[in-house]
């Protein structure tokens, strides 16, 4: 059974960001060795801004034209957008998710990766903003849905040593894995993942528990942060796109494929 997810590795703007920022001296002995390096120079050389706008392209090139050793900081998703288009340039599938809450008026969620480790034959999930990963009590690199069942199932889940947040190392783990708790109620993907694919609303898949009108969720949620942030362009676009949206949902065996 083929993916519904379509991984498009061959662009001329893929070559562009690989020749530009030397990503091939990223390169490791295995995939996930591959990964951990992009993981760490992404997380290095951007800083993060939760209340960055959007404003910019939403691809590699300009967002690191804007962000790459600057303080011109940018957010989760911008920055999973990086690393899931320089992991792309590289061969490696990878997409970019966005884990989402159940409740209608909270206004925030979190964007992080996952990638195809084809030494390991499974997705791992990657998370830009504090340049880590999870493992589970025995070692294993977890993706979202293992993370999201570990959760459900109250058993410990470990961030990797390289958890930080902007350069700072001292953390609230405890009030981070809260951070994660509350997202991974469900999660949403383009079903093409590309250089680009990203600039506009549109093509989006849903990983939702059964039942879950994914729908009206996030039109009610999107009321709820316009009257919270005020009326701008984005969220009248964003807004407009998910009114007219017929869903798509997947199993989760399916997007594990």
């Amino acid at each position: 059974m083929e993916s519904i997810i379509v991984y498009k590795m061959n662009s001329l703007e893929y070559k562009k960001l690989t020749m530009k920022y030397y990503l091939e001296n990223l390169l490791g002995l295995s995939d996930f060795e591959t990964c951990k390096n992009m993981l760490e120079w992404v997380n290095k050389n951007i800083v993060h801004t939760g209340n960055y706008d959007g404003s910019d392209r939403q691809e590699a090139l300009t967002l690191l034209e804007r962000a790459y050793q600057t303080q011109n900081g940018i957010n989760c998703l911008s920055m999973s957008i990086v690393l899931c288009e320089c992991l792309l340039s590289l061969g490696i599938p990878t997409r970019v998710v966005y884990m989402m809450p159940e409740a209608i008026e909270d206004g925030d969620n979190h964007v992080v990766v996952e990638s195809f480790i084809l030494e390991w034959n499974k997705w791992v999930m990657l998370d830009a903003t504090y340049g880590s990963y999870c493992f589970d009590k025995n070692g294993t690199i977890l993706n979202l849905q293992e993370i999201r069942n570990v959760i459900r199932q109250g058993e410990e889940y470990q961030f990797s040593d390289t958890l930080n947040y902007n350069g700072e190392v001292d953390l609230d783990i405890e009030d981070i894995k809260e951070y994660y708790k509350k997202n991974v109620f469900f999660f949403r993907c383009k079903s093409v993942q590309e250089y680009g694919s990203h600039r506009e609303h549109g093509n989006m898949i849903e990983i939702a528990p059964e039942g879950f009108d994914v729908h009206e969720r996030m039109v009610k949620n999107l009321q709820y942060r316009m009257e919270l942030y005020g009326q701008s362009d984005y969220f009248v676009k964003w807004l407009k796109y998910e009114s007219e949206l017929e869903n798509v949902y997947i199993s989760e065996e399916e997007f594990y494929l």
